[in-house]
């Protein structure tokens, strides 16, 4: 049986009063809710939260223009748990997830607990997915059937799977071969045997996924998905989550002078995201909240090709070496990068030190 909820009405007060962030003033319609959820971004891939940090002039612009949280901590220190406890409320320890789920992986998010989306939709929202979902891609377990509207996006992470030309990645992965079985070469922590699919709803709509096209399709869906809603003049709630951080994609640009393969990454997640909080205040500033955070640290595995932790490095990692980050419960794995922006309701040029 399904655990007793809150109404996502009482939920969002309670959040609200919480946090200390509720703004006497009387929100005349129901508001819109935009969730953006980065991969693998550390805590210091924020400039806003690290000096060293260049390559996000959005994310900092956001932050100044709302409430940034420096001690906001996500539910795991990996992909699925920390997501299935996003959309639920509720811990992996409650939710029973534990782990990341494979390209194997048979289950999914347990279809007796209720997701955000479920809840909102009740509420008379129009509900959209975009990006990874990760939480199982068999049956029931897909996003439409649990609470999604509309999904557009790729079923786990963009290096599970062969692609159209291989991304950056350590190990290099092959892209998926052209021609004969013959060509297929085996490497570690590579899938060459599926093909990524892009989905749209329930149909594939590109196997293998072009990875170097990703980011702007998924800016152009999300634009769509928040422009249909507000023609259809009903209050929306759109999860995206994103490719970046968790390898880089194939830049569709040379880095510039001076700025690394991750750095420029870093960069195209910032214009997303920049793009999504220009199309959302179009609507009327105001009427949507848009939140961003991160699933958990970054890959301190991929070297190079990985996050940067800010100042969460500890005495262990420098004098005995290890990782801080990503699957750990060092602060690095689970403290991440937190904005909220609310014109009007939320304060803007605030820096929050709760513990969240």
């Amino acid at each position: 049986m399904r655990t007793p909820s809150l109404s996502p009405w009482a939920a969002l007060v309670l959040t609200l009063v919480l946090v200390g962030l509720w703004a006497p003033c009387v929100v005349s319609r129901k508001p819109n809710f935009i969730v953006i959820l980065a991969d693998d971004v550390g805590w210091g891939d924020l400039g806003a939260n690290w000096a060293e940090t260049k390559e996000t002039p959005h994310l900092d612009q956001l932050a100044a223009e709302g409430t940034r949280f420096v001690d906001f901590h996500s539910a795991a220190s990996t992909c699925s748990p920390s997501r299935a406890s996003l959309l639920t409320g509720r811990l992996g320890v409650r939710n029973g997830f534990t782990h990341n789920f494979a390209i194997s992986s048979l289950g999914g998010l347990p279809l007796n607990e209720t997701t955000l989306a479920e809840l909102l939709r009740e509420a008379g929202y129009t509900t959209g997915a975009i990006g990874k979902w990760h939480l199982g891609h068999h049956g029931h377990h897909h996003p439409n059937s649990r609470g999604f509207d509309y999904y557009f996006g790729i079923p786990y992470s963009h290096d599970m799977g062969c692609t159209d030309s291989p991304g950056y990645n350590l190990p290099p992965c092959p892209p998926c071969p052209r021609h004969s079985t013959s060509a297929r070469v085996a490497r570690k922590d590579c899938y060459t045997e599926v093909a990524l699919p892009l989905y749209e709803n329930v149909t594939i709509v590109q196997q293998p996924v072009e990875l170097g096209s990703l980011a702007r399709r998924y800016t152009e869906e999300a634009a769509r998905f928040i422009q249909r809603a507000s023609d259809s003049r009903r209050p929306f709630f759109l999860y995206l989550a994103l490719a970046h951080m968790h390898v880089p994609l194939t830049p569709p640009l040379t880095p510039a002078p001076g700025r690394d393969i991750y750095g420029a990454s870093l960069a195209e997640m910032d214009a997303l995201v920049g793009r999504i909080k220009e199309v959302a205040d179009s609507l009327g500033k105001g009427s949507t909240l848009l939140w961003f955070t991160g699933d958990n640290g970054p890959w301190a595995q991929k070297c190079e090709l990985a996050g940067r932790l800010g100042p969460f490095v500890g005495a262990w990692q420098r004098q005995r070496g290890g990782s801080s980050a990503k699957q750990t419960t060092w602060e690095g794995g689970h403290r991440v990068p937190a904005l909220v922006y609310w014109p009007g309701r939320v304060p803007a040029r605030r820096t929050s030190h709760a513990l969240l």
